[in-house]
């Protein structure tokens, strides 16, 4: 996993500043919403069910309930779908273009195909599709987004991003074809009814953590101006790299092996989860010295006055990154431990410090205000909510040593 998406990494990461550079923040702007809301709308089709497939334990179960959570997100999808023409319709508000509104449903759908294979995947401790479709897609995405880029200008990062998506769909189906089903209607429904908490705590806390990450390029685009909104978009993909490569090489390993280890060793998961946190703070304290030192020069150098603001905001939202990697890779322990309840309670208070942050950043016409409430405050809620599970862990370990 850890090589897989190091590569993948690395290949994006240069494919980023390449692409930014060729189309600008504007663009960055359009795609950061584009992202923001099919980001949003991927929660909404599975309701987080795709979560349940790892700590279902009967693989016939996980099989039909992985079969039936793709028919139903495309039943979901349709409904919003429908439900938003039907808004549309009747209020005539017609915010975007029909093929950027056709190409969010599409991706939506792709996008929540793929996280319903990564975790069958995951549930078979066979991580190296996982591995391999991040390399892919990282290498997708930057040759079609720059092939697109003379046709479609400013659109042309989200079809890139459509096309890659769409090839991974198929590499993950060419790979699991041969565990699909034909689907088992009533073991579906009791397989939700036995997770019934993933839909009552954790889809909403889910949800609204989408909301409170994915809602801050829309309201800077709305409030401030669609530049600004890029050069958020794009400071904050360039400090979460090596946070993306952590997450996503550790996240799936952690979640399968804590899983394990809460039943069958208590007592190493509080060992297992703290020496992760230490050596991925480590990690990340020293990228975050780099970029914002001969880094952020280099990216100086590569851009021009069309991304103002570029150097402040990475040094900002460096607090609020640092403080996300010390528990964003161990996250899935809030489903391990069932503490679903205090995910919502956490997600909602970042949304209300996003909504907080553009109100008083827009009041005072100042962005740097937002920015800098943003990331105070959201480092520090994920800093206290890493200390209460760590003791949460503690405890475990105490009770069982």
């Amino acid at each position: 996993m850890f090589k897989g998406t190091l590569l993948a990494q690395l290949t994006g990461t240069i494919g980023t500043i390449f692409l930014a550079k060729l189309y600008g923040s504007e663009a960055y702007g359009i795609f950061s919403i584009f992202i923001s809301i099919s980001s949003v709308l991927t929660i909404l089709n599975t309701f987080q069910y795709d979560k349940s497939i790892v700590t279902t334990k009967i693989e016939s179960e996980n099989k039909n309930l992985m079969t039936a959570l793709f028919l139903l997100t495309i039943f979901i999808a349709s409904i919003t779908f429908v439900g938003y023409y039907t808004y549309t319709y009747y209020t005539q508000t017609n915010l975007l273009e029909f093929s950027i509104i056709v190409s969010l449903y599409i991706g939506s759908i792709l996008l929540s195909f793929n996280r319903i294979h990564e975790s069958y995947f995951t549930f078979k401790k066979d991580f190296r599709p996982i591995s391999k479709a991040k390399i892919i897609t990282a290498l997708l995405n930057i040759i079609f987004q720059f092939l697109l880029f003379y046709e479609y200008k400013i659109n042309g990062l989200i079809y890139g991003n459509l096309i890659s998506l769409f090839f991974i769909c198929i590499y993950y189906f060419s790979k699991n074809k041969k565990h699909l089903v034909k689907i088992d209607f009533q073991l579906f429904k009791r397989s939700l009814i036995t997770n019934q908490t993933f839909a009552q705590y954790l889809f909403p806390s889910v949800l609204v953590n989408n909301l409170a990450i994915n809602l801050m390029p829309i309201l800077i685009a709305t409030f401030f101006s669609l530049k600004d909104s890029g050069v958020y978009f794009f400071s904050l993909k360039i400090l979460a790299a090596p946070l993306f490569l952590i997450s996503s090489s550790l996240s799936q390993v952690y979640y399968q092996k804590s899983a394990e280890l809460l039943f069958n060793s208590k007592g190493k998961l509080f060992d297992l989860t703290k020496k992760l946190i230490l050596s991925n703070l480590g990690i990340m304290f020293l990228f975050l010295v780099m970029i914002n030192t001969f880094g952020i020069f280099l990216l100086e150098l590569i851009f021009d006055d069309n991304w103002n603001n570029l150097r402040v905001f990475t040094l900002i939202l460096s607090f609020l990154i640092l403080a996300k990697s010390s528990f964003n890779p161990i996250s899935s322990i809030i489903i391990v431990l069932n503490k679903n309840h205090i995910g919502l309670y956490f997600n909602i208070y970042l949304l209300m410090i996003n909504l907080i942050a553009i109100f008083i950043g827009y009041t005072t016409s100042n962005i740097l205000n937002t920015v800098i409430i943003l990331s105070i405050f959201g480092g520090c809620g994920y800093i206290i909510l890493l200390f209460y599970f760590l003791n949460e862990l503690q405890q475990l370990k105490n009770k069982h040593d």
